[in-house]
């Protein structure tokens, strides 16, 4: 079981100057960068590659810690590094592991992301923020809304499910993110989500990012 609550998303681009640099340059850059990401001892760090599905994001670092302090800690040291005078931090989300009010845990354990060690090849999030209604339904009426839900996800079995709280936090109300082996099947239970009775309390959920998962090497080749 994974005992850090504190979720970072963290979006990165790479400004075109980097790009102009010779290839050793690059490659001392990268390698740093990568030495301080597989020396960090304090949170658990998964890197992503997104370049080509948003114009300012080439990669995405899902960090996850004990102390929300340990983040800024460790934004300050890539900051410092060779690459980060190329590196821009386009998008942040920050969250809190909790368990579900209607639930009483955090999801079906085989379907939280955060339980798994290994990835699956697609990760998906958005913010996500309901309608003043929404929160004046009674508790009872908004888990029998939300029981739907929550079942329609327990039939894509092979999807799992990280959800944050972010009241108080961040601009929104959770962050949700999911993975997938395959977007197809993604996309899938999201048609079907659209369809449920609480879908008219959504106020909001875009932007969506998607994300592929790059261990660190991958990640730094396709840099």
């Amino acid at each position: 079981m994974d005992t850090h609550p504190y979720h970072n998303y963290l979006f990165f681009d790479l400004t075109p100057e980097f790009y102009q640099q010779s290839d050793v340059v690059q490659s001392k850059a990268k390698a740093e960068f990568a030495d301080i990401i597989n020396t960090e001892k304090t949170m658990i760090i998964t890197p992503y590659l997104t370049r080509g599905y948003k114009p300012d994001s080439v990669f995405m670092l899902w960090c996850r810690s004990q102390d929300p302090a340990q983040i800024q800690v460790f934004v300050s040291k890539i900051q410092r590094s060779q690459l980060g005078r190329w590196l821009k931090l386009t998008r942040t989300y920050f969250g809190i592991v909790r368990a579900s009010q209607y639930s009483g845990r955090t999801g079906k354990p085989e379907q939280v992301i955060q339980n798994h060690d290994e990835r699956l090849p697609y990760f998906v999030l958005y913010p996500f923020t309901k309608t003043h209604e929404w929160h004046q339904l009674s508790l009872d009426k908004r888990k029998e809304v939300m029981y739907e839900h929550m079942n329609l996800g327990l039939e894509f079995g092979k999807i799992r499910q990280c959800l944050l709280y972010s009241y108080g936090l961040d601009d929104y109300e959770f962050i949700v993110s999911y993975e997938s082996p395959t977007l197809e099947e993604f996309q899938d239970l999201v048609i079907k989500l659209r369809q449920t009775a609480g879908r008219p309390y959504t106020l909001v959920d875009t932007p969506i990012y998607t994300c592929i998962y790059h261990p660190l090497d991958r990640l730094m080749e396709a840099l």
